[in-house]
């Protein structure tokens, strides 16, 4: 009975490790200039100046910008105004 519960151990923590391993070698979703853009209502342009100037921030592989979804949403979140009620 003991080897059986050693056993279910073991393999759990195998699950575990195994599952880990996978999220380290998982690649995230990106977003192309034209997504980005479209998602925020911009030009290409616009959210090219926004990746050059730092406040979306990005990888360039080449000529080609990436741009992970959470950042977008980021820089909504930081540019949101709440409109004050008197």
């Amino acid at each position: 009975m003991a080897e059986t519960t050693n056993l279910e151990l073991a393999s759990a923590i195998a699950d575990n490790l195994m599952a880990r391993i996978e999220a380290r070698f998982t690649v995230q979703p990106t977003l192309t200039l034209d997504q980005a853009a479209t998602s925020l209502g911009l030009s290409v342009d616009k959210v090219r100046q926004l990746c050059t100037s730092g406040e979306i921030p990005h990888i360039r592989v080449d000529k080609f910008y990436r741009i992970k979804p959470a950042d977008v949403n980021a820089y909504l979140e930081r540019n949101y105004h709440h409109r004050k009620r008197n």
